[in-house]
């Protein structure tokens, strides 16, 4: 006696609903990013590379630009995240994790170049600043620089920092910001230099400059 066939599944492209469709639309949007930049990523190459069908993004995402700001909302959320490990791997005062905090900036930067340039450059993001995915975006980026803010806040409300949080926080932002895009970008050439020393000398020299008090 012959066995009757069974009816053949969908191939796994054609199915729109495998686990966490849209996180798995982020994920493979980042793989593209990291590897090819921003000018890769397309809701067609994401599909692809989710293996999806090549409707099934736009369950998500109506254009580009709305993946690209849920890409850049969840980078945003990875650094905030970030920079609290890197505080947390320090310890100590505040002062030290404020500056455990400026290594993790630049590590991240480092190890992240194409989402460090998406996060602040805005014309990678298409000019999108309206809308529920434009509005998540600028909320994880605010929440982001909040973890920094409120280390510095804490370095002031210790002692060990003199000035207004607000202002010690730019001046904090400018050096390690500073750092992190020569380090992506250039134009000065630091390929023979170790990243994380630089990082160190740098970082170190900024928790001595901001435990001095500024000039009137």
């Amino acid at each position: 006696m012959s066995r009757s066939r069974s009816t053949a599944s969908p191939p796994k492209r054609d199915r729109y609903h495998h686990g966490d469709l849209r996180r798995s639309l982020i994920v493979a949007g980042r793989e593209v990013l990291a590897e090819r930049g921003v000018e890769a990523l397309g809701l067609r190459e994401v599909a692809r590379r989710a293996k999806v069908s090549q409707a099934a993004p736009y369950h998500h995402f109506a254009s580009k630009a709305e993946l690209v700001s849920a890409i850049a909302q969840d980078g945003f959320d990875d650094f905030a995240e970030a920079l609290r490990a890197g505080a947390d791997a320090v310890g100590g005062g505040a002062l030290q994790r404020l500056t455990g905090m400026g290594l993790a900036y630049v590590r991240f930067a480092v190890g992240n170049p194409n989402l460090f340039r998406l996060l602040f450059r805005p014309e990678l993001r298409g000019g999108m600043r309206e809308g529920p995915a434009a509005e998540a975006m600028a909320r994880a980026g605010s929440a982001a620089y909040q973890v920094f803010l409120d280390a510095v806040t804490a370095a002031v409300e210790e002692g060990s920092v003199q000035g207004s949080a607000e202002d010690v926080a730019v001046a904090a932002l400018s050096i390690v910001h500073g750092l992190s895009t020569l380090l992506v970008d250039g134009p000065v050439d630091l390929s023979q230099r170790s990243p994380d020393k630089l990082a160190r000398v740098v970082v170190y020299a900024l928790g001595g400059g901001i435990n001095s008090r500024p000039m009137s």
